[in-house]
């Protein structure tokens, strides 16, 4: 008999073979290798959370031996009750039926968030991939009770099914797939033709971690404010050279080193209109000390510009927003410091006897710079104002963790995080994200990417994201020839069928921000087309972000043109601009179920686009058509209708529809069919 070293719980998965190969998982507190006899295999493991491990390999069915090894121990894998003696000692045996090219494919990886998607204790989300081309009718039977999945998305050679959102007393499940008369069973043993033994977790020690977001953030409006530019409620602070604010934009200076004297005193000053706004919380550009306007050059973390007030004026305007029940958003720069940053001005002076050597990446001594690109070390896409700091570094982390503290006990709702996949991964899932959600996890983490950020989303570093391909997709759509409906749904499923979907509603959902030109000038102008994009942005699921100056009808193109300062002159507002974001975050405050509820394609027929957001109580349909012709489309819904915008009733039959050109209909009814408005649904 083998020699047992120490007792080690653990569970053997077969998730898939041959293509896919055979999956193993296990607990252990070391590195464990599977050992398999009849292949003459030892596979190192890959670490899963709270020391679950997994591994896989190709392998043909048939009939196997195997056993786990650590550097103190063999052990057997206790869960599988499937044992028997080779050669003397008792191994645990692994039987690959040959069920053809779904046994190829079949999969539900338990340490991939894309398969075992744990919400809280109670609730989790499921998923199974299998082969593409064919259609499976699959079930999920969990406590006894029996669910369905639903097809998803087709990735590479997979097409995955998953449940919606599964409230789970006991963690006990397994799946049935069918095809055409064929049926068999996916456990914890693998695919098979019975059930053996069903996956079975205890709820405190899962190999993927529980991930739900703030409650508060689940489609909140936000309200992004560029500090130097939006009101200077303090002259006194202002920085030599100031700009009078009401300068023509085309003759001003809007870069980095042109200033108007923006504060934290104008935020505070002009408050009531981000009230009179709707909002629910506010993204702030950096604010900490620095010698630029737009601040992404930090030389004193701990620091308020002096420039924008300090901390006294900080607590007064984090209490105004606290009692106006607002969340504030400080936008985190740890990609890069600033040039005279305490660090590398050390570093400058002292070269290789520094003490913050290690803190950048240094190429060769001594730092040297031309002009504005750094030579000798690495800066932010070669600037040499930005050098790049090496995240990893014990004392950088210990510094940032004042940082987080100070503003923790100050009590903001979270961090947007600057370029966040230039910083090492490490330094957000090991260090970051524990120190932040360990002091409260209602703090938001946001990533700025640009692209599809499905790694990002994982539980492990963000909560969400910058959603630019939400911008993508209505520009596209509103703005551009074709106006292709179909288009705009494939752009926009393409990240809501991959994210995990507690995510969705929180997703920040811009149209521009302070690195793309203004939506107006992006709609070329054309105010009808904004109210378009603005349309979708606020009935849309995620969370709506307004730029600074949208509502009000200002323009602007590629930074630095899109920085200009906030109008303040109401003469010079475009009111139908103002009044129609003002109408629809009423609407959206009114109806919970553009705020949290579900959201379907109902149409999308050539310029036609139709969707649909509900829950248990509420029900809001959108039909938008941005094109120059009325078009006539058949829906898939019918009945008396509130159209919100107009304040018409329309009765739609489900039959043929037409639809104006270059419009937007909000539809409201309630549950019981009666017509409802913003003020009485």
């Amino acid at each position: 008999m083998m020699k047992m070293k120490s007792v080690v719980t653990t569970v053997f998965i077969l998730a898939m073979t041959i293509a896919r190969g055979v999956s193993f998982l296990t607990t252990a507190d070391s590195t464990p290798s599977v050992v398999i006899i009849e292949s003459s295999l030892e596979l190192n493991m890959s670490r899963l959370d709270n020391n679950w491990w997994s591994a896989e390999v190709n392998i043909e069915p048939g009939l196997y031996h195997y056993y786990y090894s650590t550097e103190d121990a063999t052990f057997l894998d206790q869960r599988n009750p499937d044992k028997s003696y080779k050669d003397g000692a008792e191994l645990s045996v692994l039987r690959v039926e040959n069920l053809g090219d779904l046994q190829d494919f079949a999969r539900h990886s338990v340490g991939d968030r894309d398969y075992f998607n744990p919400v809280n204790e109670n609730e989790f989300y499921f998923a199974v991939s299998l082969p593409i081309g064919t259609t499976y009718q699959l079930s999920l039977i969990v406590d006894g009770t029996r669910y369905n999945l639903e097809y998803l998305r087709d990735f590479g050679k997979d097409s995955f099914y998953r449940t919606d959102r599964i409230k789970v007393e006991n963690l006990e499940y397994y799946f049935e797939i069918e095809d055409g008369d064929n049926s068999v069973v996916l456990d914890s043993l693998g695919l098979c033709q019975e059930l053996r033994l069903p996956f079975i977790f205890e709820k405190d020690r899962l190999p993927i971690t529980y991930f739900d977001l703030p409650e508060w953030s689940k489609g909140a409006v936000y309200y992004q404010i560029f500090p130097e530019r939006f009101a200077n409620g303090d002259p006194r602070n202002d920085p030599v050279g100031v700009q009078p604010w009401n300068s023509d934009p085309v003759f001003a200076n809007l870069g980095g080193d042109g200033f108007f004297g923006g504060d934290l005193k104008g935020i505070i000053d002009r408050f009531d209109h981000i009230l009179e706004l709707g909002v629910n919380a506010i993204y702030l550009n950096p604010i900490f000390e620095s010698p630029s306007s737009h601040k992404y050059d930090t030389e004193d973390y701990l620091k308020i510009d002096d420039n924008f007030g300090d901390d006294y004026v900080f607590e007064e305007l984090i209490s105004l927003a606290e009692d106006s029940g607002i969340k504030l958003i400080l936008d985190g720069v740890f990609n890069h410091t600033g040039y005279d940053f305490f660090a590398f001005k050390d570093l400058r002076e002292r070269e290789e006897t520094s003490p913050y050597k290690d803190w950048y990446f240094v190429k060769r001594f001594p730092i040297r710079k031309i002009q504005d690109r750094a030579m000798t070390y690495v800066g932010w896409n070669g600037y040499a104002y930005m050098p790049k700091i090496n995240s990893l570094n014990e004392g950088w982390q210990a510094y940032v963790e004042q940082l987080v503290r100070k503003y923790d006990l100050e009590g903001i709702g979270g961090w947007r995080l600057d370029v966040a996949t230039e910083v090492d991964p490490l330094f957000w899932s090991d260090f970051f994200r524990p120190l932040v959600k360990g002091l409260d996890k209602e703090k938001l983490l946001v990533a700025e990417f640009w692209g599809d950020a499905r790694a990002l989303l994982r539980g492990k570093s963000f909560d969400s994201v910058m959603n630019y391909p939400f911008k993508d997709a209505v520009v596209e759509y509103v703005f551009r020839a074709g106006n292709s409906a179909a288009k705009f749904a494939a752009m926009t499923n393409l990240y809501l069928n991959a994210y995990p979907p507690q995510t969705l509603h929180s997703l920040w959902n811009i149209l521009d921000s302070h690195d793309t030109e203004r939506i107006l000038t992006l709609a070329f102008n054309q105010v009808d087309l904004l109210k378009i994009a603005v349309a979708i942005q606020m009935t849309f699921i995620g969370s709506p972000v307004i730029y600074y100056g949208d509502e009000i009808g200002m323009k602007g193109g590629k930074d630095p043109e899109n920085r200009a300062p906030m109008i303040w002159d109401e003469e010079r507002w475009n009111w139908e601009i103002y009044e129609f974001y003002k109408k629809l975050t009423v609407l959206r405050e009114s109806h919970e179920s553009l705020r949290t509820g579900e959201y379907e394609v109902m149409t999308t027929s050539g310029p036609v686009l139709s969707y649909r957001r509900w829950n248990d109580q509420d029900e809001v349909i959108v039909v938008v058509n941005p094109s120059r012709e009325s078009v006539s489309f058949s829906p898939s819904t019918s009945g008396e209708f509130f159209e919100y915008l107009s304040g018409r009733i329309l009765v739609i039959d489900q039959h043929t529809v037409e639809i104006p050109a270059i419009t937007v209909w909000i539809l409201v009814r309630n549950e019981s069919g009666e017509l409802a408005s913003a003020d009485n649904s």
